[in-house]
Formats: C-alpha cells, sequence, structure tokens
C-alpha cells in the first residue's frame, strides 16, 4: 500500500511539472552526434585551481566576460579576480557582471559600481527587496556562472571569496565547479542576458554626497544633532568612496598571493583530464520570481525549470544516486521521492554536513531530526567532519588548520550521468532561489572522476551505521555529530525547534 501509494503521488507531481514545455535558453539538451556541436569539460575538484582557472579564462578573453554570483566578497580572492577584470576591460573587453543583493551577506556598494564604470565595466545587483518585505526579499539568484567570449564557462557550488578558493585560514569549503569549453555555452551566456536585462535587477546609481543645505533645515534646540547626523553621513561616504578605491587598487600582497596561487595551481591544472561529454544538458531557473508570482498557481510551471530537470532524472533512475550537497532538507515532495527511490530499490548515498563542518547550525538542527530515520530506511549517508582533506597543498599551513565543511553541489544518476550546479537538498532550492546546473551524459571517465573524488571526501569524514551512531574510514566509532564544539552543541539543541518550525525557508 506504501509504494503505491508513494507511486502515485510522485506521478501526480511528476504529470504536474512537466506540463509546460521546457525552452532556451532555461533549458537545451545537445548530442555530440549533431552538426557543430561538441562540448568538452574539466572537473575542477580543487579550489586553488578553480582561481586560477578563472584568472586563465579572464587572460585569454577577446570580446566579452560574464559574471554572476549570489556571493562576491571584497576578500582577497575578490581583488585578485576583480583586478584581472579591470585589466581585460583595460583591453576593450566588455565586462558585465551581476551580484544577488541579499543584504545579511551583500559585500559590494554603488560606490564600487561608480568606480567600476571609469572601466567601462557594467555591475548590477539582482532583487534589491528590503529585508522589512519578508517574502519578496526570499527569493535570491543563487546561481553562478563565468562565461568568455561565448566559447568557454564554469558553474558550480563556488561563489567568490577566500573560503570557496582554499584561501581562508578561518573557514574553507570542499566544493566542485565544472568548465565547459563548446557550443553549449552561448546557451548559457544567454540566459545570463535574460537576468541581466530583468526588471528586477537594479542599476546601480552614483552615489550622491550628503548636502551642506541639510545643516539649514533645523529646528530650534536641534542644531547639534542634524550636524552630528550631518558629519556621520558624511564619513560613512567618505569611508566607502576610499574603501572601494582600496579594493579596486592592486597591491603588492595581492601580488605575492597571486603568485602563490599560480605556482600551487598550475601542477592541478596541467593535469586535469578533458572529456569529451556525448550528451550535455543545461538547465536554469528563471529569473524575477517575487512573493506574488510565488502565490500564483503557475509558479513552479513558469519559474522551477531546474527542479523539473532533476525530476526526470530521478524519474528514470534504474539503479543508484549519489547525491553531494552541503544542506540536506527533506520537504513533503523531495521525501516522498526519496522513500519512493528506495522502495523500486534504488541504492541512495549521500554526502552533506555535520554540525562540526558547518556554519549553518539552524540546518544542522533539521538534518539531525531525520537522518537517522532515513539510514534506518536504506539511505546510505556520510557526513563530513570539519577537517582539510589533503588532495593538494595551500597557500599556508593556518588554511590547513582553518575548519572545512562541503559546498559541492553534485549529483550522479546510474552511474552514467553527473550533474554539477548551484542547487541544494533544500526547500530554498526547491521553491526560491534561481538555481542552474550543467549535466554530462555518457563520459564514464568524467563520471568516475566524480564519483572518486565524493568517495575520498566521504571516506575522509564518518558514516552513519544507526540512531546517533557513526564510524570513521577505518570503521572506528566516531562522533555522528562530527566533533563539533560543545557549544554548537548546545546552541543547536536550543534552536532545533524554532529551526524545525522554520524548515520551509531553510
Amino acid at each position: 500500500m506504501k509504494t503505491a501509494l508513494l507511486a502515485l503521488s510522485f506521478a501526480i507531481f511528476s504529470q504536474g511539472i512537466h506540463a509546460t514545455p521546457l525552452k532556451a535558453p532555461f533549458f537545451k539538451v545537445q548530442n555530440s552526434t549533431e552538426e557543430l556541436v561538441s562540448n568538452q569539460m574539466i572537473v575542477l575538484n580543487s579550489g586553488i585551481a578553480a582561481l586560477q582557472m578563472r584568472l586563465d579564462m579572464i587572460k585569454r578573453a577577446k570580446s566579452s566576460i560574464e559574471v554572476e554570483y549570489f556571493i562576491y566578497n571584497q576578500d582577497q580572492a575578490g581583488r585578485i579576480l576583480t583586478h584581472a577584470l579591470i585589466e581585460a576591460a583595460k583591453r576593450g573587453v566588455k565586462v558585465r557582471i551581476l551580484v544577488d543583493k541579499s543584504m545579511p551577506i551583500f559585500a559590494l556598494d554603488n560606490h564600487i559600481s561608480e568606480e567600476l564604470k571609469q572601466y567601462n565595466i557594467d555591475l548590477r545587483f539582482y532583487n534589491d527587496a528590503s529585508l522589512l518585505e519578508l517574502s519578496t526579499t526570499q527569493f535570491r539568484s543563487h546561481r553562478k556562472l563565468f562565461v568568455i567570449d561565448d566559447k568557454e564557462a564554469i558553474t558550480g557550488g563556488r561563489n567568490i571569496g577566500d573560503d570557496y578558493f582554499d584561501l581562508s585560514e578561518h573557514f574553507n569549503f570542499l566544493d566542485r565547479d565544472i568548465y565547459v569549453k563548446g557550443s553549449i555555452v552561448k546557451t548559457m551566456r544567454e540566459s545570463f542576458d535574460e537576468y541581466f536585462k530583468h526588471k528586477i535587477i537594479e542599476t546601480p546609481k552614483a552615489p550622491t554626497k550628503p548636502s551642506k543645505k541639510l545643516l539649514k533645515l533645523y529646528k530650534r534646540g536641534r542644531r547639534e544633532a542634524v550636524i552630528r547626523n550631518y558629519d556621520s553621513e558624511l564619513k560613512s561616504f567618505k569611508e566607502a568612496k576610499e574603501n572601494a578605491k582600496i579594493f579596486l587598487t592592486e597591491t603588492n600582497k595581492d601580488i605575492e598571493i597571486k603568485n602563490k596561487v599560480e605556482e600551487i595551481s598550475r601542477p592541478i591544472l596541467e593535469n586535469k583530464k578533458v572529456y569529451d561529454c556525448p550528451q550535455t544538458t543545461y538547465a536554469t531557473d528563471l529569473p524575477g520570481a517575487r512573493f506574488s508570482q510565488r502565490m500564483k498557481e503557475n509558479y513552479a510551471e513558469k519559474y522551477r525549470v531546474l527542479r523539473k530537470v532533476l525530476d526526470k532524472k530521478i524519474e528514470n533512475l534504474q539503479e543508484n544516486i549519489v547525491i553531494s550537497s552541503p544542506y540536506f532538507i527533506n520537504n513533503k515532495i523531495t521525501r516522498n521521492l526519496m522513500y519512493d527511490m528506495l522502495d523500486k530499490g534504488i541504492d541512495i548515498k549521500i554526502y552533506t554536513n555535520s554540525l562540526g563542518s558547518t556554519d549553518a547550525v539552524y540546518v544542522a538542527a533539521n538534518f539531525y531530526t531525520d537522518v537517522f530515520k532515513w539510514q534506518a530506511a536504506g539511505v546510505t549517508p556520510y557526513i563530513h567532519n570539519g577537517k582539510w582533506i589533503p588532495e593538494h597543498d595551500t597557500i599556508s599551513e593556518g588554511v590547513k588548520h582553518a575548519k572545512w565543511g562541503t559546498h559541492s553541489k553534485t549529483q550522479v544518476y546510474d552511474s552514467d550521468e553527473v550533474m554539477i550546479g548551484t542547487y541544494n537538498v533544500d526547500n530554498r532550492s526547491n521553491f526560491y532561489n534561481s538555481e542552474m546546473a550543467l549535466f554530462c551524459k555518457g563520459n564514464k571517465e568524467l563520471t568516475n572522476e566524480v564519483l572518486n573524488n565524493i568517495s575520498t571526501r566521504s571516506e575522509a569524514g564518518f558514516k552513519i551505521v544507526g540512531d546517533h551512531q557513526a564510524v570513521d574510514g577505518n570503521n572506528l566509532e566516531a562522533d555522528v555529530y562530527g566533533n563539533p564544539t560543545k557549544m554548537s552543541k548546545v546552541i543547536m539543541n536550543l534552536i532545533a525547534i524554532p529551526s524545525i518550525l522554520l524548515k520551509n525557508l531553510l
């Protein structure tokens, strides 16, 4: 009875989200047997090599560069990449940058935008809804895209920041990107265009210096307060302007770090295998979703393209699926899909963060509420333990001793097709965030490289083997919470109930 009911719910769900045809530039499938179709791919597991690959691509750029990210930090990685983009713009390359404006993590501003204009670099922001607009502000662009000359591109889990490129001595992510060179890149760039020109986009205005006229508009007894307010605004304006100039000015330290990055990365990149992809699929959600669209019956139909594609991949599974995701929170639909796969005999392996390897304690609270039930039902869960894995060298010893967590968004279907993109297994990726992904089917070597890397990372962490039980790679008893600090565990227990109540927003 359980199997029949789950199969029925799965069928209804599948039928509902496949009613509308999927079209380019938000969905496209290319087979290498078709005329003029060829896509070559490189798997980028190393963060520091992924940074160097982007720098190499910028140097090769001749006409255009498109850069789109959820996070773009004003740190060392952000500085190095931005300086390289400026150099490209100076030699006549058209550079466009799109960054999501999620205020809790937004690191750019109108001063940086204004400074970039002198190099003809066009910086825009996605969804500038304020935090007071509690519903609309949830709809973020979580896409990550780097495109050069319509010829080569990168997508995957990495944002622009030290922690994504193995440069932080505090926290780093084990992540994964996919580099592609070929005919699918034009479609990826066209999807960027649809986002860049959408009405939800903010084109930053020139910063306005506080006016001295305000000093004359005071009431009796308020002169000192008005002057303090003016002085404070003027100070903030000058500091922001100065910080923008500092961020965009290359220093000796920037050059030193850039040289270290290349020294470590060059051997890694030179030994990377280039794969021909027999069947390439690109899928991305549509831009512009807001609260008003979310309330409409056709919201999932119109906007959630990637979810439809992922659903079809799961529907066609015959033997196994491997999922690597930093967050793992099932909703009613994905939970039913998981149990339906188990009933069909599909082998399910997941690799995600433990409490000890994540900075999102509220996500861990939800994960540990459910994961032991999944394990008992037949899922094989692996968790990262917060430690560095010696896949390659680092720029300092401090990086090795930093806290590490997984951030890769990867799925492998029947050991034959790989998805690398921006999609997390959580409600934000399912319902709110605009996501994207690249799929390659039919190249066993590429698939095996991804599977082997996930396996290496999984075995370096812990495997959950029972109710609140875990073992390490030597099958010895391990902390199922990933050796977190005592405070992290206390906080997780304290916020467990509120986190579960807010599950639909996680």
